[in-house]
């Protein structure tokens, strides 16, 4: 399940609705933005991502596998609205009948299976008491506070010019452990808007997200986070929650059940 809000949140947002399971929250750590240029960073980034309400964002995902020595290439647009409402649509650019799609109620995940016609619904866990507001390291793009950012990641500014800000992002818990070896984020310097994110994945695996362009003037309609009209041939699934409220996997070793959810 990791993978999916790697896929929706890791470009898009942070969220309170995107929550993880954590076992303890990160260690608090304070921050000196005038005498730390890492700190004063961050705190410029976090000022600039909360005072967003509606963004749209243009999209293209490069993913180079290491073991196969293939190049697969998604394009799209992502959403988001304050509070909890997201969506991430992408199509492979060489076969672009080949879809990537997840929409965010804030309540339910919708994942668009397309190889068995399944629209799987994702049941969003609350939020446990002192658990860090999201659910891995992609998703601090848009919203983690500053000093969540460095008490839970090591980060460094290694390149400082005149147009990006490119900061090393390693990880320090066996979760993040589990999602990437390390990653670099570049920032527009004149918007303190993210441009372009690279990460290798445990497997050696290369994924970049870049960001061409965003609109953070965009004036969204809600009706585009609602559960989706099903295509003609698929059905919903409901992906239901594992005994300690957890997201399931959705490994697909257990078939989920019917669900027909609720219309707005």
């Amino acid at each position: 399940m990791r993978y999916v809000w790697l896929a929706l949140s890791g470009v898009l947002l942070a969220t309170s609705t995107l929550q993880a399971q954590q076992a303890s929250p990160a260690p608090a750590v304070t921050l000196d933005p005038a005498r730390n240029p890492l700190d004063a960073l961050l705190v410029q980034w976090e000022q600039k991502m909360t005072s967003i309400t509606d963004l749209s964002a243009e999209i293209v995902r490069i993913k180079e596998d290491k073991v196969y020595g293939t190049r697969e290439i998604f394009e799209g647009r992502a959403k988001f609205k304050k509070p909890g409402l997201a969506l991430l649509d992408l199509h492979r650019r060489d076969r672009p009948a080949v879809i990537e799609k997840y929409i965010c109620t804030g309540t339910f995940l919708y994942e668009f299976s397309q190889s068995n016609k399944q629209v799987r619904v994702h049941e969003l866990p609350p939020p446990k008491p002192g658990q860090i507001a999201d659910d891995n390291f992609l998703s601090f793009l848009f919203g983690m506070k500053a000093e969540e950012a460095k008490s839970r990641y090591d980060l460094k500014v290694v390149k400082d010019d005149n147009f990006y800000i490119y900061l090393e992002v390693l990880p320090r818990t066996p979760a993040d452990k589990a999602d990437f070896q390390k990653a670099q984020l570049a920032f527009t310097r004149s918007t303190m808007l993210p441009r372009l994110l690279i990460f290798m994945e445990p497997n050696g695996n290369r994924v970049n997200w870049d960001i061409p362009s965003i609109d953070i003037n965009a004036r969204l309609n809600r009706n585009e986070f609602t559960s989706p009209t099903l295509p003609p041939g698929w059905k919903y699934v409901r992906v239901p929650l594992n005994a300690d409220g957890a997201a399931n996997p959705g490994n697909g070793n257990v078939e989920p059940r019917l669900y027909r959810p609720k219309q707005p």
